[in-house]
């Protein structure tokens, strides 16, 4: 099976989405469930976009004749609109309300009166353009938003900028998707030995390996908005059974490393297959052990133990569950600057790659752990096709498959 059909099977292992309300200073990077309506226009009153002066068509007449303009108000920002005469102005700050009536807001530097201080008694306007277009310098009720339009559409995710919009519109708390709670399990005998002190641990230290899965997949849950639940199991079948029935309370989804081959300790195996998991091998180097099950109600999806291969597998298959996205619909294009890429008789494998200053994609020469952390990308290569010409291999140019890491 290869990784799309396999990413499709699993699909409804997605973890449900809950809702919870937040503060909107703190909704950032967070995504709505609904479509998010204006409750209000902005502005909702028609207001200066100049510090100037508010003339109405009978002041603007009399001011291209070279008379001088009546203020009969002035009104800063904050202030309730003033009644203006005709014939007359009324000075207004930017953002300030606009007098009903006013046609124009004439700039102060177009004007003889100083820029600070009180407001005149009169002022005459030096350059005033020819043809005054409708509501010169006036922001009009709804320029920004109208009430009832739709700012933030579901699904969302809200960036700082949505964040002001919603501000803008005096929203101080919204309902925003919960953040998954993903537990992580990673099992085995010698992951468990590298925690140990003293003699023991010296004495395990040859055989004993650091964790890197935990620490790598949390910050990856982290990454797609999600919140971690870290375990560690040894290989021992009641152990695992007791951290499963302690994840079932608090996790949405749970996924494992480890314990997934055809080895004689492979605990994770032993313990839920038949009844809750099925595992298979699928079509995909690096990371071909993978299952999926449920533990009563609890989704799990089993990764391999390896570095690589739980790092690929996440990323394909706990990513799309995350997204809510089937691998086939996550792919995305980019041009491969080069070399040559070797494909796999017949499974699909990974690369990492990295951007060039252009835009390409270049792989890198191998696909272990380490060359994944400076990578920009999971590049995909399809199975080898034979040719007359012999094997055919994506190369320079050619157009490949890939997902941001």
């Amino acid at each position: 099976m290869d990784p799309e059909d396999y990413s499709e099977l699993i699909a409804e292992l997605a973890p449900i989405l809950h809702t919870e309300t937040t503060p909107v200073r703190s909704a950032v990077g967070r995504t709505t469930p609904t479509d998010i309506r204006a409750p209000r226009s902005v502005p909702d009153f028609a207001a200066s976009a100049m510090d100037g002066f508010a003339l109405d068509g009978a002041a603007l007449n009399s001011a291209r004749d070279g008379n001088a303009i009546r203020v009969v108000g002035d009104t800063p920002a904050g202030r309730s609109a003033v009644t203006l005469k005709t014939g007359c102005a009324v000075r207004v700050m930017t953002g300030a309300p606009v007098p009903t009536g006013a046609e124009a807001v004439v700039p102060v530097e177009l004007t003889d009166a100083r820029q600070t201080g009180p407001a005149p008694v009169a002022i005459r306007i030096d350059s005033l353009p020819e043809s005054v277009p409708p509501e010169w310098n006036i922001r009009l009720i709804g320029e920004d938003m109208s009430r009832g339009d739709i700012v933030l559409t579901a699904g969302e995710r809200i960036t700082s900028a949505g964040v002001g919009v919603l501000a803008m519109l005096g929203i101080t708390e919204i309902d925003v998707v919960r953040r998954p709670r993903i537990g992580l399990i990673v099992t085995g005998d010698e992951i468990q030995g590298a925690d140990q002190t003293g003699e023991s641990r010296t004495e395990a230290a040859a055989s004993s390996i650091f964790n890197s899965n935990l620490p790598m997949l949390a910050a990856a849950v982290r990454g797609f908005g999600a919140e971690p639940i870290e375990a560690t199991c040894s290989d021992d079948a009641d152990e695992l059974r007791g951290v499963l029935m302690a994840m079932s309370t608090e996790a949405d989804l749970v996924v494992t490393t480890g314990g997934i081959s055809a080895g004689a300790f492979e605990v994770v195996r032993q313990v839920l297959e038949p009844d809750h998991s099925t595992f298979r091998r699928l079509d995909m180097r690096p990371g071909s052990p993978q299952g999926f099950g449920r533990f009563g109600a609890l989704p799990l999806l089993h990764l391999p133990g390896t570095p690589q291969g739980a790092f690929v597998g996440f990323h394909l298959f706990a990513g799309s569950l995350l997204t809510g996205r089937t691998l086939r619909q996550r792919w995305r294009k980019g041009i491969l600057a080069g070399p040559g890429l070797l494909p796999h008789g017949n499974a699909v494998t990974f690369r990492p790659g990295t951007f060039t200053d252009s835009g390409k994609i270049l792989p890198a020469d191998r696909a272990r752990l380490p060359n994944f952390a400076s990578a920009d990308v999971i590049i995909r290569i399809p199975p080898g096709t034979d040719t007359p010409h012999g094997s055919a291999e994506p190369c320079a140019g050619t157009a490949v498959d890939y997902l941001e890491s």
